[in-house]
């Protein structure tokens, strides 16, 4: 009896079921699931978490919200959390409307990470983005931008390289409500060429935005004080 006391697997994983004789074993067992759970708070997984109860919510319409166990049960799991790392690291512009237009543009999922994905999101995006909104996000880049080069704020459009600029427009962190409005804007459009043009030309599209400007004259004056009272 008192061997086989001594063999029985009292203690069970309670994520793969998983037995074991030890508890010391049990605490050190770490189990695919095991893991997904340790990692549920964690950037990736949290954005992920929130990319597959959206993907449900939208596509399936189910009535039901997806739980976290849903998620680390699901066949998919690991295409969401590599969208959600994807996501930490990126910081795009509004990430659940990211989300949103992934599933609405019915990119694959396994596609969900490319760069052209993201830039045609930012592209229509800035096009609609509230001129307000805009701006302000265009100020606080540039302070950030100020800050790590240790250049004054209000030369950002004289001292930044035209490569750093085009980048910064193409991912939607310079808005061109900033960049054809300020009174130095101007200066940064002069160093940029064809290469520059070919990169950001659907983003600052002056045909568009000239258009824009005309029908929101309310907009258009308010920003171009901010941005003068700014030194910009």
């Amino acid at each position: 009896m008192a061997l086989k006391s001594k063999m029985e697997q009292n203690y069970q994983c309670k994520f793969c079921e998983t037995k074991f004789h030890k508890e010391s074993t049990l605490a050190t067992h770490m189990c695919v699931k095991k893991r997904r759970h340790m990692e549920i708070d964690t950037p990736g997984s949290r954005f992920g978490f929130r990319a597959f109860q959206r993907f449900y919510d939208f596509s399936m319409k189910t009535k039901k919200l997806k739980t976290t166990e849903d998620f680390i049960n699901s066949q998919y799991y690991i295409e969401f959390v590599k969208f959600g790392h994807h996501l930490a690291d990126l910081k795009p512009m509004y990430p659940d409307k990211f989300i949103d237009f992934v599933l609405i543009k019915g990119v694959k999922l396994k596609d969900w990470t490319k760069d052209d994905v993201y830039y045609i999101y930012i592209e229509e995006l800035v096009k609609k983005e509230p001129a307000v909104s805009a701006t302000e996000r265009t100020i606080t880049e540039i302070m950030n931008w100020s800050e790590k080069n240790g250049k004054p704020f209000n030369d950002f459009f004289n001292e930044v390289s035209a490569n750093e600029a085009a980048s910064m427009i193409k991912t939607g962190k310079i808005s061109p409500w900033v960049l054809y409005l300020a009174g130095s804007g101007a200066n940064l459009e002069a160093k940029f060429n064809e290469d520059h043009g070919k990169m950001i030309g659907d983003v600052i599209d002056p045909g568009f935005w000239m258009k824009k400007f005309k029908k929101a004259d309310e907009d258009v004056e308010y920003i171009r004080s901010l941005l003068e009272q700014a030194g910009l």
